[in-house]
């Protein structure tokens, strides 16, 4: 058994210690974090001159303050400490994710963070939605937002919508979610075709975001590919707890900041009303995700023909089911009874009646 993180301070800083030694030893310059230091002894790398002290300086003064703190509440959430050191093996053997250590993280790093099997190893049996209310989590989620890895057109989003994070994934955990349905579907999108070229190459994604017409036109394909014909995307989605999450209220204000000044500000204002009377009416989850796609084929059209759309056109099931707005589905009612409470609302962004 292993001897528990929050002996005392002194085992505490000891062990902080330890992970920056890990970071400095041999191994990791083998490894290729540091690459210009490969040809200097250690004592020239402690001496600082080996010229990475802008690259080192900059990792070690952004995580020493949140260091110890998240190794404390790691311990607390029921983490290990040779989960800790497995984990950090596995990273160091990863140069996908070398760029995050280096100080350079990017949107590519990141994807190649979350799908890495460190994070299994790091998470096993620990209470996240614990873990990601202390502050050392939610000092280096703010650190990551800082370093900027996000289209300019993104930035501001994140940094706004950053501090309600922590919150929304503890009230994902503590609504019945699962770490391991969670990240399966983020990496089944992190590795989509149509997603790929997005974090390779972030400018494609900072002009898709900026131009409205050619996001609209995108987002049929992407969302074909990335939910109805990804399972491990849609059977997380389908068993989402939505109206759990939604109202613990954090969900309100991050869809308030999204929406704010755009055709869809008034659904944000009103998202808890919206997803409370859709689910209390009886509507669910599949039923909502299969008449997506008429959705956004109907946002795309004139606004004398979305109507017309949205009451004639179908939506399907990936079993083969077929779901219309005014039909009743499984026994259930129809999407239109589950949001009639709600038309004048719908009708700021789409021509319904």
């Amino acid at each position: 058994m292993s001897p528990p993180l929050r002996h005392n301070n002194r085992y505490l800083a000891t062990l902080a210690l330890a992970v920056i030694a890990l970071l400095l030893s041999p191994t990791a310059c083998r490894a290729g974090w540091w690459p210009t230091v490969r040809a200097k002894s250690p004592t020239a790398f402690m001496k600082n001159e080996a010229g990475v002290s802008g690259i080192l300086g900059l990792v070690l003064h952004q995580i020493s303050p949140y260091l110890l703190p998240v190794l404390y509440d790691y311990d607390g959430a029921g983490g290990k400490q040779e989960q800790l050191t497995g984990a950090a093996s596995l990273l160091l053997s990863d140069p996908a994710v070398r760029p995050i250590l280096a100080g350079n993280a990017d949107l590519e790093s990141v994807s190649a963070l979350l799908r890495s099997p460190a994070i299994g190893v790091l998470l096993d049996g620990v209470d996240i939605g614990q873990l990601v209310l202390g502050t050392g989590f939610k000092g280096m989620l703010s650190t990551l937002i800082d370093s900027e890895i996000a289209p300019p057109v993104l930035q501001p989003l994140l940094e706004q919508t950053g501090p309600y994070i922590p919150y929304i994934i503890s009230n994902y955990y503590g609504c019945g979610g699962e770490t391991n349905a969670f990240f399966d579907a983020i990496n089944s999108v992190l590795t989509n075709p149509l997603v790929e070229p997005f974090l390779n190459d972030p400018s494609a994604l900072q002009s898709t975001a900026s131009d409205p017409a050619l996001l609209a036109a995108a987002l049929p394909a992407l969302y074909a590919s990335v939910v109805t014909d990804n399972p491990r995307m849609y059977n997380w989605l389908v068993t989402l707890p939505n109206q759990c999450i939604v109202d613990q209220g954090y969900i309100q204000p991050v869809a308030v900041i999204l929406t704010e000044g755009t055709m869809f500000e008034t659904i944000g204002e009103n998202l808890p009303k919206l997803v409370d009377e859709y689910y209390n009416t009886g509507c669910t989850t599949a039923q909502f995700l299969a008449f997506v796609p008429v959705f956004l084929e109907a946002f795309n059209l004139p606004t004398a023909e979305q109507t017309n759309a949205i009451f004639q056109k179908f939506g399907t099931t990936p079993s083969g089911e077929q779901v219309r707005f005014t039909q009743p589905f499984n026994g259930g009612p129809s999407i239109l009874q589950c949001v009639t409470p709600n038309l004048a609302i719908l009708t700021s962004v789409f021509a319904i009646g």
